[in-house]
């Protein structure tokens, strides 16, 4: 007989390092960010036929050795010139390459950040006096990040802030600032000392001295509310992220990712992140297999370096090459305005024209921004301001806020027409609504002067503020929910604390969701266990002051419970209402609650009814819960209406409690007898059934055996 194949344990170690060898080929290219040799150079050589790119240029566009050399020499150039102007010691120089270090790791290597750790300590054996040295070494001593020991040290922290301070450090001050403020590592809250060193972070420049300022302006914490204070702390810092603005990569603008934590998110974060990332992978194997469209969104992402992906100008332009050889429109205005600007490419501006018209033709909002542009500046073709007007319009038409803010400015300097600021300010809040930066400044300019629309600070100031929580000096809350999601919740809770201290709602609301779920760790890290809950209130305040619905919520949860505060119902119920203004279906729920039972409300049916009945039309989610307090509702309104009766009879079983206890055993004692009475009866039959069909078996065998013939044996 044949036996079937079994797999021997040198074939399942076969099969195993197989697939490992495959899933490593894998990563290996997904961390490539390039397409296969042949796809993309097939797509260029097909533009090259199509006339979209020049015949001269090299096979390999993003390889131009000659470019490039011109390219590095002038970079060398202009950083020899700023060498000159700016004598570097040898501190600097230490100092610099830890922060490149730093900047690398992106706190994701622990030998890197020692190493960092270690130019640090050479650049203050260099000179011990040097502030920007001293200052990120107290961070890293804060964080307990790439020390000996690996232990957080708030006092080395709080020694190396003094000392960068004393020597004029900006950004030890806004430390500084920041510690006594919120009386981080176990100092005492002394407000006048923190807006000091503010004051004077902000006078050195320090963003964050300033943001932390104009947040206290806005507000009136701790200093007299000011609008126009406000204004002037968050006016340089909108200026530095404008001026930060990468205008050679239209529709890009700074950002920084806000991640909200909640129970919810808590649990899903980490598969979403999975998810994410899957996605991607998936859209770069599509491309690789000659997906035009998986091609041009991988080609985005890596042209804005967004969804984890490290922005790389080359690979975006060989996946942009392959979708607009398949035809897709927008993949071909993004090569015209990488060729228009010279990103990843030798500039050209006749290449850029030819593949703004292909792509224009095709309907691409994009590339008529890029004619637009190209005829107002007169690159590649003869200066024409009325065409420029046009193609800017259709582009508008179609949302691109980078044209919306050309129209814009043209209409404010009265270029291709007479001055109007009104228009001006018409394109401005159009682009601005799509988050376009420089727009979003110039609105809120012309808002604090009155410029085509009437004046008003509160919302300059507010558009100021989003536009300074778009620079690198909010990245704390970026790295907070990294380490939160890393479970390092002391350095989360730091940087969370530290990014509510200038004023962003996020961070203010993550910092108490943090606080109000500390364990053990809290009070281990030196912390006082019987201030938490006061503190976590104490950003939800904060937070609800912006606007933040879900931190109404919970003031109120805490009035209600009495977490950190008195328990106080009519309070919890004051906060409550606030909530439900603001649409929030949980609130709603609430107020009916409290409504039905007259706990910090007056006992009011109908008006429970009608919250219950908001919170369907509200939140489609709620259905279940909101249906069946509506049904409870109705329960409740039919046993009030025979009150009398229900009141008679609980009466009569409260004054015989031991007559209904013995009532109820003996219910329960009939029902296990019935039970046992009931399996009994079961039992007997199903044996009976048994008997009967082993009779009947036995009968039948012999009967068989009687009608059965006699064989005689053979002789």
């Amino acid at each position: 007989a044949m036996r079937s194949p079994r797999a021997t344990p040198s074939r399942a170690l076969v099969l195993l390092l197989a697939t490992l060898v495959f899933l490593a080929s894998h990563a290996a290219f997904v961390s490539a960010n390039v397409l296969p040799n042949a796809a993309w150079k097939t797509a260029v050589a097909t533009l090259r036929r199509q006339g979209l790119l020049r015949d001269d240029a090299p096979e390999d566009p993003t390889e131009d050795s000659g470019w490039e050399a011109q390219r590095l020499a002038a970079e060398a150039e202009a950083s020899d010139a700023a060498a000159k102007r700016l004598p570097r010691t040898a501190a600097d120089v230490y100092y610099d390459d830890a922060m490149a270090l730093l900047a690398a790791s992106d706190g994701t290597s622990p030998r890197t950040t020692r190493t960092a750790v270690a130019l640090l300590r050479d650049a203050l054996a260099s000179d011990p006096a040097h502030g920007p040295s001293l200052t990120q070494l107290g961070r890293r001593h804060q964080l307990g990040d790439g020390v000996d020991g690996g232990l957080p040290d708030d006092d080395a922290a709080f020694e190396l802030f003094n000392r960068a301070a004393e020597v004029g450090d900006a950004a030890a001050h806004a430390e500084l600032g920041f510690i006594h403020g919120v009386g981080w590592g176990g100092r005492e809250i002394d407000v006048p000392r923190a807006l000091l060193h503010h004051y004077f972070a902000a006078l050195g420049g320090d963003p964050r001295g300033q943001m932390a300022l104009a947040h206290r302006h806005a507000r009136g914490v701790g200093v007299p509310k000011s609008c126009r204070a406000a204004a002037l702390y968050y006016n340089p810092v909108a200026e530095k992220v404008v001026e930060s603005v990468d205008a050679a990569v239209p529709g890009i603008s700074p950002s920084v990712e806000k991640h909200r934590l909640s129970v919810e998110t808590d649990a899903s974060w980490p598969s979403a992140r999975a998810r994410e990332q899957d996605v991607v992978q998936y859209y770069q194997y599509s491309a690789a297999l000659g997906n035009a469209n998986a091609a041009a969104a991988v080609g985005r992402l890596l042209h804005h370096g967004a969804k984890g992906m490290t922005r790389d100008h080359k690979a975006a332009f060989r996946y942009f090459a392959q979708a607009a050889a398949a035809g897709d429109a927008d993949a071909t205005a993004h090569l015209g305005h990488m060729h228009a600007n010279g990103v990843g490419v030798r500039p050209c501006n006749e290449t850029a024209m030819s593949l703004f018209k292909k792509a224009a033709e095709d309907g691409s909002a994009h590339a008529r921004y890029g004619l637009g542009y190209m005829h107002l500046a007169g690159f590649g073709v003869e200066r024409d301001v009325k065409k420029a007007a046009q193609y800017l319009t259709q582009a508008g038409e179609q949302g691109s806020s980078d044209a919306n803010f050309l129209l814009g400015a043209m209409r404010a300097r009265g270029v291709g027409g007479e001055k109007d600021a009104a228009k001006a300010v018409a394109s401005f809040s159009v682009a601005a609504a799509r988050g376009h930066v420089p727009a979003t400044y110039n609105l809120a300019m012309m808002q604090l002067a009155g410029i085509g629309i009437s004046p008003s600070c509160d919302a300059a100031t507010t558009l100021l503020k989003s536009i300074a929580e778009k620079g690198p000096w909010v990245k704390d809350i970026e790295n907070a929910h990294a380490l939160y999601t890393k479970k390092n919740l002391r350095a989360a809770l730091l940087l969370y604390s530290k990014a509510a201290d200038l004023g962003i709602e996020a961070a203010m609301a993550n910092a108490a969701h943090v606080l109000e779920r500390a364990g053990e760790w809290y009070e281990e890290a030196g912390f006082d266990p019987e201030t938490r809950l006061e503190r976590a209130l104490h950003y939800h305040r904060l937070a609800a002051d912006q606007g933040n619905v879900r931190s109404l919520l919970r003031i109120g949860d805490a009035y209600w419970y009495g977490r950190g505060v008195k328990r106080d119902a009519k309070k919890a119920a004051a906060v409550y209402q606030q909530a439900s203004a603001h649409r929030s279906a949980q609130a709603m729920f609430n107020l009916g609650s409290m409504h039905e039972t007259g706990v910090g409300l007056p006992k009011d049916l109908h008006l429970a009814k009608r919250y219950y009945d908001m919170v369907l039309t509200t939140d489609p989610h709620a259905w279940a819960p909101a249906k069946m307090a509506l049904w409870r509702l109705a329960l409740r309104v039919a046993i009030e209406a025979r009150g009398e009766k229900i009141d008679e009879i609980v009466g009569v079983l409260r004054r015989n409690k031991d007559l209904v206890v013995a009532g109820i055993l003996l219910c329960a004692l009939a029902c296990v007898l019935t039970l046992r009475v009931a399996m009994g009866v079961a039992t007997t039959r199903d044996r009976r059934e048994r008997a009967g069909a082993s009779a009947r078996e036995a009968a039948a065998a012999g009967r068989d055996a009687r009608l059965a013939p006699v064989v005689a044996p053979a002789e």
